[in-house]
């Protein structure tokens, strides 16, 4: 359970790593979701969750959509509606996989304190999808919700790193 953590930590890492080179961040980001995809499924060799099983497919569809990322939907995201359509649903669904991966752990383990990452990452999200609509519309919005999303990053690779520690194997 350690190394899937492990993998988890370091595949998020790199899913949110941007060299702003196209090519380079393609290779960094499918590295990230594999990792994140073999984590997940480490995890689901030990034990049988439904909602990680879901955010294994989500991560699939996630590396999917990078992928095309380079060449057909490059095309589509010239559409600006069509652009906040499509990064929209990217955020909820990162948004989902992690609180997929989390709701797993607490109901594995029963612990409070997963729990209360749980609910911590739960208020962090919607505060998250709250602050990205209304940036659309406000310049202070959008700093707010740059600012949260850093703190949201750092608070899941704090959640990996508590459980790679919580596991002896």
């Amino acid at each position: 359970m350690k190394k899937a953590y492990l993998y988890l930590l370091i595949g998020t890492i790199l899913m949110f790593f941007s060299l702003g080179i196209i090519a380079l961040d393609l290779i960094i980001h499918i590295a990230g979701y594999g990792l994140m995809i073999l984590g997940m499924l480490l995890i689901l060799q030990q034990r049988e969750s439904p909602s990680l099983l879901i955010a294994s497919q989500l991560t699939i569809g996630l590396l999917i959509f990078e992928l095309l990322k380079v060449g057909v939907a490059r095309a589509i995201m010239s559409n600006t509606l069509l652009s906040i359509g499509f990064m929209t649903l990217i955020l909820i669904t990162q948004l989902a996989i992690f609180y997929l991966i989390i709701k797993s752990e607490g109901e594995a383990s029963e612990s409070l304190e997963v729990q209360t990452y749980q609910q911590a990452e739960l208020l962090l999200s919607i505060g998250l999808l709250g602050l990205y609509f209304i940036s659309y519309f406000s310049t202070l919005a959008f700093s707010l919700f740059a600012i949260l999303d850093l703190c949201f990053y750092f608070f899941i690779v704090y959640v990996f790193y508590k459980l790679i520690n919580a596991y002896r194997y």
